[in-house]
């Protein structure tokens, strides 16, 4: 009884996990990004096990740049992380899987994007953004070259009894931006929006060409 128990289990866990393949399913790692990227049902891109919905982001292409190099470096210190990083810039898929058997790490229906490490059962989702590019980037202008000056910007959030206006420059990071609002209102995280797009923290104000007077939405 006890043997045919654990295999149940076993099973229900093997099939929680695969679920999470479903883009549909709340808990697909893609939702978390869903401010900035919009993937596409029944539409397909990419080969072999890093076939991945189609999808398109409200990002230019540095931007998109930036948000897969904030991905890797949240995750610069987990080596099972970095093997999933050297396969994905290999093609050749007999290589891939080899690395990857020896690192323990399981695919779950034969795909990059659900990994499972056998001897400690730990889930590694890995987001379509990183595995393959957009079918169309955003046409918004992102503006390389500005005018240094300094703005005065408003942060309007629902968490702030009322808007609050900081003096910043053209040149100053959004990270930066947002480590001022962060110790004004005395919480821990906050995500920013101009225009319904949200601001990657190694990009500068200037970028988005954001001026004077401007409104920044912040989710606290």
């Amino acid at each position: 009884m006890g043997v045919c128990s654990n295999k149940s289990e076993a099973l229900n866990h093997v099939e929680e996990i695969t679920q999470l393949l479903d883009i549909d399913n709340p808990g697909n790692v893609n939702h978390k990004y869903a401010n900035n990227i919009t993937l596409i049902p029944n539409q397909y891109i990419g080969t072999g096990i890093k076939i991945t919905n189609q999808y398109q982001t409200n990002f230019s292409k540095m931007e998109w740049e930036e948000m897969q190099k904030a991905f890797w470096d949240s995750h610069k210190d987990n080596s099972q992380w970095q093997i999933i990083r050297k396969v994905l810039s290999c093609n050749d898929e007999s290589k891939i899987l080899k690395i990857l058997k020896q690192a323990n790490l399981k695919l779950i229906r034969n795909s990059i994007q659900l990994l499972v490490q056998d001897n400690s059962k730990q889930i590694f989702q890995v987001p379509v953004f990183i595995i393959n590019e957009p079918i169309s980037w955003s046409n918004q202008n992102f503006e390389l070259k500005f005018e240094t000056s300094m703005l005065k910007v408003r942060v309007k959030s629902s968490k702030l009894p009322q808007d609050f206006e900081i003096q910043v420059s053209s040149t100053s990071k959004i990270y930066e931006i947002k480590l001022i609002i962060l110790e004004a209102a005395k919480e821990k995280t906050c995500r920013l929006f101009f225009n319904g797009k949200e601001l990657v923290d190694q990009n500068q104000l200037g970028n988005y060409s954001i001026s004077s007077g401007t409104v920044i939405q912040a989710f606290l």
